[in-house]
């Protein structure tokens, strides 16, 4: 009879003993669980360019893009065997269901009884509560520590009994078990059955092992269903593998089981407590944090004591980290959390020789290419490309219409993504909402970040998606949270839209910073005013602003007193509050008018706010002469504090600096103002009055000279000669010096 094997994937003891039960029967054809259309692929796999983990991946050609994945690392089972067979120069094959089938399999069918399985009680949660430890526990203890080859082989082989015993084989189980029956008669009828070896999962070895196949068999693999696919290699993480992995078999923590896969290897494997725990200090000294070897030693003894009480040989991963939060983290996790993610998770990523790759984001990628007409691009010159949002219609098609636009849905994508084919450029129109232009060139990075891409996706869209979702998890600010939202118009992507603004809205309930409602207010005007020609609804968006605009009303007269640095940030978000009120029908304009006008008015509001504010209500003709002269007067009198009366005229000076000029009588009350301080008042409010007209263009600067020489009975001739003159060497001592001018006192 055949030489069977039970394996758990991504398990190194398993790996380190599969290589002895090669070598114990010395097979001619060595049979692995995997899509038996892909055993070509098992060459290039183990080829000396190759680095693990990699994975197998199949997809569907068709849309929507289904997938099967099959990872390897250097401790899977699977991956020993191959590299065994390949060494010794013998046959080794998959001998599951073929890919084309599985990824049939993967139906509405499937998905509801996927859901109704999870339903049930899972038979690792009754192990559980039998063994009284969680089940990675259990088999760390139980097979990882393991230290014989036949005690492992017989252990396994009950724990795939067991499996069957307790857990419900399902009809796709039975129709891979039955194929796998067929593959192994069919290699009967090549060599001697002894000559067999089979490495599969120790569920399914359990019911496939001494058992022919039968007519039953024949009859459920006589007509598979099949859809047409694809299969690639593809480079693999750590970060992936531990999260998840094709068929559900994921390692929770792969750079430890590496650790342990390396103790195997060197006799040594009761030493993978004391790597794992000098790791954890080694991170935390490079990173800035204390580790003493004493505390390594002390996590050391605990760990092993923690062990011994659990009823492990070794400490395993759980007793480790216990005992380097006590030890090493001082009781907290949180403390050597990263470094334990570093040492359990890692940041490993495989790679593997060129050619090899084609995953399904490279075909996806290559097919918008050309459905778009974007091949003459993908070339090493850089060349840039004009688009033109709107509506082509000069074409027939719908198709034509509207290429430009979806070149930019595209485009937006890859830029969400990361890929460094394409990045946006200057426009020579910066209001023209519907003209964007892109430098495309294609680099070897490129390619290497779509294949990193596929870690996200199986497709550019739904790698997007996956990565603006990513981004929304990690949002802090309602701000942030807008960005995504506005990332998310760009590229096209519906279904991240609704997401993004359900988050908005929870945000929202706890925003109480007036600066940063303020720039979220102006992020979704942006993304109302230019939704339209990308054609997406954008009113959605409408109720949310209303909300963040009260909001941002009421937190306002609290925010403006506050520090210089303050009120240049809430400038920006005041100047964004004012563009959305002037561009939006729905909002309250009177109610912003109220608010403008109460800061202008209010003595304790920052002085450069009030200017502001002030500049904001002259601007748009909502403030009377009179009222504006009162104001002029009052902030620049002599009872207002020279440094405040000059931010507020550098507030005021902000916004519509030509109404500013022609105003007369702006320039005498500044005159008569300047001209009263004393040497000491003088000099701060002479910093603040450069930096307000460095701002101003050089033609600016002459018509207000010209405006203070008319004030002080000067000729606009002299007035311009004055203001262009040299200056003298003390004279550029005596400005330089202002440079240093500390704003301490003002």
């Amino acid at each position: 009879m055949a030489a069977y094997f039970g394996v758990r994937h991504l398990s190194p003891a398993c790996a380190f003993y599969v290589r002895e039960f090669l070598d114990r029967n010395d097979p001619e054809i060595v049979l692995i669980e995997g899509p038996s259309d892909l055993s070509h692929l098992i060459g290039p796999l183990c080829s000396h360019e190759a680095v693990m983990p990699a994975a197998i991946l199949a997809y569907t050609e068709d849309a929507p893009v289904k997938t099967v994945l099959f990872p390897l690392a250097e401790f899977s089972p699977e991956y020993q065997a191959m590299r065994w067979a390949i060494k010794k120069g013998r046959r080794v094959c998959f001998c599951d269901l073929p890919s084309d089938c599985l990824l049939a399999h993967q139906n509405e069918e499937q998905n509801k009884q996927e859901e109704e399985k999870a339903e049930r009680v899972s038979v690792y949660t009754e192990m559980e509560k039998v063994s009284g430890t969680d089940n990675d526990s259990f088999w760390e203890y139980t097979f990882e520590q393991c230290e014989s080859y036949e005690d492992l082989i017989e252990a396994v082989s009950e724990y795939g009994k067991s499996l069957r015993e307790f857990s419900e084989n399902d009809e796709h189980n039975r129709l891979r078990e039955s194929y796998m029956r067929k593959v192994i008669s069919e290699c009967e009828k090549e060599v001697p059955t002894e000559k067999i070896c089979v490495i599969t999962g120790s569920f399914h070895t359990a019911g496939i092992k001494d058992i022919p196949f039968s007519d039953d068999d024949r009859r459920l693999t006589g007509k598979l269903p099949s859809v047409k696919a694809k299969a690639t290699l593809m480079p693999y993480s750590y970060y992936r593998l531990s999260s998840r992995s094709g068929y559900g078999a994921g390692s929770r923590a792969p750079a430890y089981f590496e650790l342990l896969w390396n103790s195997r290897l060197k006799g040594t494997l009761g030493s993978s407590a004391d790597r794992y725990l000098s790791m954890i200090a080694s991170y935390q000294r490079e990173n800035g944090y204390a580790a003493s070897t004493a505390e390594v030693i002390e996590a050391k003894r605990l760990a092993d004591t923690l062990a011994v009480m659990r009823g492990g040989k070794y400490p395993n991963m759980t007793d480790l980290r216990d005992a380097a939060v006590t030890c090493i983290g001082h009781g907290s996790f949180g403390e050597i959390s990263l470094a334990c993610a570093d040492t359990e998770i890692g940041t490993k990523i495989g790679s593997l020789p060129d050619g090899t790759v084609c995953t399904s984001v490279q075909e996806d990628f290559t097919r918008q290419l050309k459905e778009l007409k974007l091949e003459k691009y993908r070339k090493a010159a850089a060349e840039d490309i004009e688009l033109d949002l709107r509506e082509n219609l000069r074409v027939k098609t719908e198709k034509s219409a509207f290429l430009d636009l979806n070149r930019s849905f595209f485009l937006h994508r890859l830029r969400i993504l990361g890929i460094c084919f394409a990045e946006t450029q200057p426009r020579s129109q910066d209001n023209a909402t519907w003209a964007e232009r892109w430098r495309l060139q294609w680099t070897p990075e490129a390619e290497i970040e779509i294949v990193e891409a596929s870690l996200k996706g199986d497709t550019v869209k739904l790698a997007a998606e996956y990565e603006l979702n990513f981004r929304l998890y990690e949002a802090e600010t309602v701000n942030s949270a807008a960005n995504i939202l506005s990332d998310a118009f760009d590229g096209g992507l519906t279904d991240c839209i609704s997401t993004a603004i359900s988050a908005i809205q929870k945000q929202t309930a706890d925003c109480s910073s007036a600066e940063d409602t303020g720039k979220t207010i102006g992020t979704l005007s942006t993304i109302v005013r230019f939704g339209s020609i990308r054609r997406i609804d954008t009113e959605p968006i409408y109720p949310l602003m209303e909300k963040l605009y009260l909001r941002f009303c009421l937190c306002m007269p609290s925010a403006v007193v506050c520090d210089r640095n303050g009120a240049e940030l809430l400038i920006t978000s005041m100047a964004a509050v004012n563009d959305a009120c002037l561009a939006h029908g729905f909002l309250d304009t009177d109610r912003f008018i109220t608010l403008l006008s109460d800061i202008a008015d209010n003595n304790f509001s920052n002085p450069l706010l009030s200017g502001y504010s002030t500049a904001l209500l002259t601007e748009r003709g909502r403030i009377s002469s009179e009222k504006l002269s009162e104001l002029i007067n009052r902030r620049l009198s002599a009872g207002t504090p020279p440094g405040e009366a000059a931010m507020w005229f550098e507030g005021l000076a902000r916004r519509n600096r030509r109404s500013l000029i022609s105003r007369l009588s702006v320039w005498e009350k500044l005159c008569d103002f300047v001209s009263k301080l004393d040497d000491d008042e003088f000099k701060p409010v002479l910093v603040t009055l450069r930096r307000t007209f460095s701002d101003f263009s050089p033609s600016e600067r002459s018509d207000i000279a010209e405006n203070i020489g008319e004030v002080l009975g000067i000729s606009k001739e002299a007035a311009a000669e004055f203001v262009t003159m040299q200056l003298s060497t003390d004279e550029q001592q005596s400005i330089d010096e202002l440079d240093d001018f500390d704003f301490g006192d003002i």
